[in-house]
């Protein structure tokens, strides 16, 4: 069990966005036993599925930001600190899939090992490679944030957010080949979300007044509902494929997935308790810090858990609506995780595994 100092040192929001952040990680992937990838899924269920877990990473992103920063330690503390954490876990997983792709799966090809330094063998190792950049980079970010100030910060989240419309003009202004190169196209690209978990930590958003409820309610149902209105109902019109379509909407940097990461940020920060109670919520001061903790390992080995043990011994879900099969799938890969990195912390080198 936790101790009671290191309990308090938690913030209950955050280990509880983690863990639902992980879940919708595993509920994105779910698809692929029914089809190539989930952008493949060629029905409006199958959209409104796809748009409502592609959230899953961006906030992994912004508690990244909450809780790092601003920097306080020297930068090269605070980096080595932070390699220890996430570097060598990468290289026993990126060991783990090649074996798997080579004696498994039978795809091994040199080009998964000519290209590991700049291309994950598995393709959800990809977050990890974005995150040890964002950390080698987090001291100078921190310094820039001090140099702006709240209301800098506040034009650099406006700039991106309007940056994150740019791909909805494929059909209207632009060739949909284009829209990927426009100058603003990468602007801040996932230090955006940083910067949102950072300011939305440290400043929050009133979204529960009265006063301006109903402003960042009109702004959310634009994100959420209108732009992905507007991809199905008028873009249509010029030639776009369902994958194009699906690709805009659940792009990482969309309006749609930064509202929907707002949201979910705001209703989990507003309702979440302010910290642990062993006494009030015995279960909850139990399972949340566990699952939180937990959830860089889950993440890991997620997919050689549906892989190799949830989709082979469940052939009976593969013939029940793809819906129910990535639903159902998807929990038990979660169980399934949770009890093997729960198995590997209790390893004295568990650290080089699955992160402290």
């Amino acid at each position: 069990m936790m101790s009671e100092a290191r309990l308090q040192r938690r913030i209950p929001y955050l280990d509880i966005l983690r863990v639902i952040a992980c879940l919708l990680v595993i509920l994105i992937h779910t698809p692929i036993r029914q089809y190539d990838t989930y952008y493949n899924t060629p029905s409006v269920a199958g959209a409104l599925y796809t748009v409502l877990v592609a959230v899953n990473c961006n906030l992994f992103f912004m508690i990244t930001g909450a809780l790092l920063l601003p920097v306080t330690k020297s930068g090269s503390r605070f980096v080595k600190r932070r390699l220890r954490v996430v570097l060598p876990p990468l290289v026993v997983w990126t060991v783990v899939y090649l074996l798997e792709h080579a004696f498994l799966l039978h795809n091994f090809t040199p080009r998964l090992l000519t290209s590991i330094l700049f291309h994950p063998v598995e393709g959800l190792l990809w977050y990890v490679y974005v995150l040890l950049v964002i950390y080698v980079t987090l001291p100078l970010m921190s310094k820039c944030i001090d140099a702006i100030g709240k209301r800098g910060v506040e034009v650099v989240l406006v700039l991106w957010v309007l940056s994150s419309f740019i791909p909805y003009q494929h059909g209207i202004f632009m060739e949909a080949s284009q829209y990927s190169h426009n100058m603003f196209g990468a602007f801040a690209n996932y230090y955006g979300y940083v910067l949102l978990g950072y300011y939305m930590h440290r400043y929050g958003l009133p979204v529960f007044t009265l006063k301006h409820g109903w402003k960042w309610g009109l702004l959310l149902a634009l994100g959420i509902i209108g732009m992905p209105a507007l991809e199905f109902l008028v873009q249509g019109n010029f030639g776009i494929t369902w994958q194009e379509h699906i690709d805009t909407i659940t792009c990482d940097i969309s309006v749609n997935n930064i509202a929907m990461a707002t949201l979910l940020f705001a209703l989990v920060q507003r309702f979440a308790p302010q910290r642990y109670d062993r006494e009030a919520h015995p279960a909850a001061a139990t399972w949340w810090p566990l699952l939180s903790v937990c959830t860089f390992g889950i993440y890991l080995s997620q997919m050689i858990v549906l892989r190799q043990i949830v989709w082979p011994l469940t052939p009976w879900l593969a013939r029940a609506h793809w819906v129910v099969d990535c639903l159902v799938s998807g929990v038990l890969a979660f169980i399934v995780c949770l009890l093997l990195v729960i198995v590997l912390r209790m390893l004295p080198f568990r650290r080089y595994i699955v992160g402290k």
